[in-house]
């Protein structure tokens, strides 16, 4: 079969008359005296080779139009390098086509001299790496002109256009030999380094941690795979995508402290707040008639950061009119499950090679645990009815007879967070629904009392994969008397909390920051407003999607997740001479 490709477009020849980059007018240099200081903080406290630094002493001083040409206007772009792969993967060993002549770019990850007169580069773009070889007989020119581009001009981390002949050595590796000198497109003033692992410095320098680890970048692109399978599965059930407001006056949603700024539209005095969740928002469009939505973006907690939480993160939430907590249980294993088995076949289609991917099995039907006979089974003991008024009294003392530890928030909430925390999240390894919550814990979930215990227990689930919680199932709470007195009994507890801190001489600001009191969080009147119009029977969803594509790709740490890594890196990204505060949590805990 013969490849296309090559008959769309002109052939490109370094240093010769036919380029695919133009030389525009010139621009005036900096003078002699001008001392060009590097401002990447990596070259500010690096030793650079002397080839590197007569380099930049050249291009700093010289007509910078030589070394960043302009793409010529009109010029077919050239095939990428996994088109490349895709079109002539098909090569047996030790076969090289005898036409087709792609043309590809990328950067030089790597120049290997076998000889003065052959040449092995590794050519790197978007994940993907291809091996160029260089034969000055088959270069078309004199030795002086090869040696002069390859051994003298060509530097490793530049950016070039290549043309050849593709092939496969003996030992099966696709190559393209070339049949014309490069064109340097983008000269690299400092050498890539062979590895990168500092922290700190993959944090301030993201963009040289992806160019030099491979994995990283892998690992963004799974992400973008992932999304774009969560937004076509949505779009394929009937949902609308949209998108809710990140400012507003007040967030809600979720228990969290938000950010707060202002704006010139109403002043300083006017606090805005970045929203925590997109929830409230999301529900006035079900009000309003759109009976099954969704949306993907960010959020804003102002919190602490560790290895698995960041300020700003990202979630999938979606709503549905008139569905019930089995139809969303249903729908968050069928989603699951193929997106397991999308990304695995992915994997094996020669995508995402480097990562690990989670090996978990999302078959349905998951384990279901409940949340009030999971802790009496694990302590031995039945809790009392939590919503009696002696409820929080007999709790505690239930504590005490078993000598199980009193949480620092002795609130219900609190306590009963304490006990799930510690004897059922460790428990779900396998994709596991926690269910029956109490309603003390799900303040926007309606809540009924089962017959058999007079418990009082949301409808509402939370699935957990390897100990920790990925998603939130809810029935959502459409009584604005209901909800009204469930925010007042949340800012009651939070009270209570509060006052109990402060009789024992502790900081309530301490303990907020710590996350074991929840912040002030003001009843939404205007929301209370919109449930007074009629919000149907909904089913509302949602899932932490760094933590879901960590999950899938076996990362770790959160900034790994993140185009610019945890909130450390992205403000100190490009500074020199700062150093990251891991605050005593051990290497990585600068990306959350």
């Amino acid at each position: 079969m013969q490849p296309l490709l090559h008959q769309c477009r002109p052939s490109i020849c370094a240093f010769r008359p036919r380029q695919i980059c133009r030389r525009s007018s010139s621009i005036a240099a900096p003078s002699a005296e001008e001392s060009v200081q590097p401002a990447s903080p990596l070259a500010a406290g690096a030793r650079e080779h002397p080839v590197m630094k007569a380099r930049w002493e050249e291009i700093s001083k010289g007509d910078h139009t030589l070394y960043y040409p302009r793409m010529e206007p009109g010029v077919y772009r050239a095939c990428t390098l996994r088109e490349i792969y895709k079109t002539w993967g098909h090569l047996e060993p030790g076969a090289v086509a005898d036409t087709g002549d792609p043309m590809g770019e990328g950067r030089v990850q790597s120049i290997r001299k076998s000889s003065a007169k052959l040449i092995f580069m590794d050519v790197h773009s978007d994940g993907a790496v291809l091996q160029v070889v260089a034969n000055l007989a088959v270069s078309g020119v004199e030795r002086e002109v090869f040696t002069n581009v390859y051994a003298r001009k060509l530097k490793k981390g530049d950016i070039v256009a290549f043309t050849g002949l593709p092939g496969r050595t003996t030992s099966g590796q696709l190559s393209l030999h070339a049949t014309e000198l490069p064109e340097i497109l983008t000269s690299c003033l400092h050498t890539p380094p062979p590895e990168f692992l500092d922290v700190e410095k993959r944090a301030q320098s993201r963009h040289v941690d992806l160019m030099v680890n491979n994995l990283n970048l892998e690992v963004l692109q799974a992400r973008s795979f992932i999304i774009n399978f969560l937004r076509s599965y949505f779009l394929s059930q009937g949902f609308t995508e949209v998108s809710t407001p990140i400012l507003a006056e007040l967030s809600g949603g979720a228990t969290a402290k938000p950010f707060e700024t202002s704006s010139t539209v109403f002043g300083s005095d006017k606090r805005l707040q970045l929203r925590i969740a997109p929830e409230l928002w999301l529900k006035r469009l079900v009000v309003g008639g759109m009976h099954r939505i969704f949306e993907i973006g960010p959020n804003f907690r102002n919190e602490n950061a560790d290895l698995t939480h960041n300020p700003e993160f990202y979630s999938c939430e979606f709503y549905e009119a008139f569905t019930g907590l089995d139809r969303l249980k249903q729908r968050t294993m069928e989603l699951l499950a193929g997106l397991s088995a999308g990304i695995k076949l992915q994997q094996d289609q020669g995508s995402f090679s480097g990562i690990s991917i989670s090996d978990i099995d999302f078959s349905a039907p998951f384990p279901e645990i409940d949340f009030i006979g999971g802790i009496e089974e694990a302590i031995g003991q039945k809790l009392p009815v939590l919503d009696a008024p002696d409820g929080l009294e007999q709790l505690l003392k239930l504590l005490d007879d078993a000598g199980i530890e009193r949480p620092a928030n002795c609130t219900l909430p609190g306590i009963l967070d304490h006990l799930a925390s510690t004897y059922i999240e460790p428990t779900c390894i396998r994709p596991t629904f926690v269910s029956n919550i109490p309603a003390c814990l799900s303040p926007l979930s309606k809540a009924s009392r089962r017959s058999e215990d007079q418990q009082l227990v949301s409808h509402r689930a939370e699935l957990y994969v390897d100990g920790k919680e990925l998603a939130n199932l809810y029935e959502e709470e459409n009584s604005p008397f209901e909800q009204r007195r469930k925010f007042a009994q949340q800012n009651a507890y939070r009270a209570a909390a509060a006052a109990a801190a402060q009789a024992a001489g502790e900081s309530v600001e301490a303990l907020e920051e710590a996350e074991l009191i929840a912040p002030e969080m003001p009843v939404d009147e205007s929301y209370i407003g919109v449930l007074e119009w009629g919000l149907p029977p909904t089913g509302g969803w949602g899932i932490g999607l760094d933590r879901l594509v960590m999950l899938l790709c076996q990362v770790d740490k959160i900034g790994d997740v993140m185009s610019f890594g945890g909130l450390r890196g992205t403000v100190l990204a490009g500074r020199t001479g700062n150093k990251l505060e891991t605050e005593g949590q051990g290497e990585g805990a600068g990306d959350r």
